[in-house]
Formats: structure tokens, C-alpha cells, sequence
């Protein structure tokens, strides 16, 4: 199943990259707007050793990481927390999501104006909404997990931080991921968005994608948002692997070797 999973993906691939090619040489579109393949796939040296694009994913990454781990810190105490206490989340549930529907875009001026320009807006800007998805997510994890496990432990008169490290935070240990992997996802988006049209330091791949485009260096701009793309498969895929370890005692789940 999951060779043949993979095969059709590499198909795809290759058919669009056919389609492309089609176009290109037929001459359908301006190579301004979409260059030939082959064109972008000699810019792919050009941007890593003359333009050093390995430094601009670091930063890019490491944006991504401390976001994460700002919101996971945060979010995954609360939300076990707030899945536990289920009157105290019946009285936040309404403001939550209420902040969920604010775009952080429209939060950053006024980060700009509390933290300043630098790495530190710029993290916390995508570490906001993830701690608000990693924080429901852990909430609905809780409300899901098994109550005799929790009753066992109440009787045993476990504390609530031993509940939580000991029973409630494996319970939920799916749909902490689960939000784990939308939140990875959400940051990249955000931060390299951010990066494009704020450009602090003059660095990530945003502001390479926006330097490229701004210089008519079309297949570097193109090189530039495939590598981005592929940084978002590669993180996905570490998801993945992380899950297959963390989630391998649970019985008849996907998750299974």
C-alpha cells in the first residue's frame, strides 16, 4: 500500500513536470512568467553556492522551530489543563476560538510596536496561532481519552501534574501531534510570508523569493518556492517518523510497524 502510494505521487510529479515542459516549449506562456524547467533546475546551484540559500533556510528553519517549540510549551500544559477541567474550558472555549478567527497577520504591527523589529516578533507572531491549534487539539485529545485510565488514577490520588504527565498527556498524544503538524505547516506559510514583505535582517526564504522576483530572476524564483515546498514535505515527513516511535503501543493504529 504504501509503495503504491508513493508511485502515484511520483507520477503526479513527473506528469506535471511534463505539462510544464509542454507548455514551455510550445511557447504557450512567457518564460518571463513561467521558465522552462530545465532552467530552473540550473538555478539550483547558482542560488546554494553563489547566493548562499543555505543560510536563508537555516534562519527560515529555525523561525519554524522556536515558534513551535513556544507554542508547545505553552499550548500542550493548557490544553491538558483546560481537557480536564472541563467547566474551566466551557468558559474560555468561546474567547479561544474567537482568537483562532483573528488572522495573526493583523497582529504583527502590533508586535512590531510591544516586541520590536527582529527574530523575536517574527517567532511569535506563528507561535500564536499554533499554541491556539496545539492547545484545542489537546483539549479534544483529553476529552477523548479513556476515563477508566483517569478514574484509576484519581483513586490511586495521583496529583494533577502526575495525571497529566503520566495518563492525560499519552491519552491525547494523537491529537497532539495532529496539531503539531497543521501548526508546522501554519508557521512555514506565515513566516516565510512574513519574511517576503517585512524582511528582517534581509534574510530567510522569503526574502530570497521576494529579492529574486524583484530582480526578474524568474527560475531562481521558482528554484527558491520549490525548495520552500520541499522543506514543508521533509517536515511533514519527520512527523511522520516521530509518530510511528511515539505512537507504536497503541493497538490497532496506523501507527503500527
Amino acid at each position: 500500500m504504501a509503495f503504491s502510494n508513493r508511485f502515484w505521487s511520483v507520477l503526479f510529479v513527473l506528469v506535471l513536470i511534463a505539462l510544464w515542459s509542454f507548455i514551455s516549449f510550445a511557447g504557450l506562456v512567457d518564460p518571463i512568467i513561467l521558465p522552462p524547467p530545465l532552467d530552473v533546475l540550473k538555478a539550483f546551484p547558482k542560488i546554494f553556492v553563489e547566493d548562499n540559500l543555505i543560510r536563508d533556510v537555516g534562519y527560515t528553519l529555525f523561525r519554524v522551530f522556536s515558534a513551535l517549540i513556544l507554542a508547545a510549551v505553552f499550548g500542550i500544559p493548557l490544553g491538558l489543563l483546560l481537557g480536564y477541567y472541563k467547566a474551566l474550558y466551557r468558559i474560555f472555549e468561546g474567547p479561544l476560538h474567537a482568537l483562532r478567527s483573528i488572522p495573526a497577520t493583523a497582529l504583527f504591527p502590533l508586535l512590531l510596536l510591544v516586541i520590536g523589529v527582529g527574530n523575536l516578533s517574527i517567532i511569535v507572531l506563528a507561535a500564536y496561532p499554533s499554541l491556539l491549534i496545539i492547545m484545542v487539539n489537546t483539549v479534544s485529545g483529553v476529552s477523548l481519552a479513556n476515563k477508566r485510565r483517569i478514574y484509576q488514577a484519581e483513586i490511586l490520588d495521583v496529583n494533577l501534574f502526575g495525571l497529566m504527565r503520566d495518563v492525560l498527556i499519552y491519552e491525547s498524544l494523537p491529537n497532539i501531534l495532529d496539531g503539531i503538524r497543521t501548526s508546522i505547516s501554519y508557521s512555514l506559510a506565515l513566516i516565510v510570508a512574513v519574511e517576503m514583505f517585512i524582511g528582517i535582517e534581509n534574510v530567510g526564504l522569503g526574502r530570497r523569493i521576494y529579492d529574486y522576483q524583484s530582480a526578474y530572476q524568474i527560475p531562481k524564483t521558482y528554484a527558491a518556492i520549490i525548495i520552500t515546498g520541499g522543506l514543508g514535505i521533509g517536515l511533514n515527513l519527520i512527523l511522520n517518523l516521530a509518530e510511528r516511535r511515539l505512537l507504536q503501543w497503541m493497538p490497532d493504529t496506523q501507527y503500527e510497524n
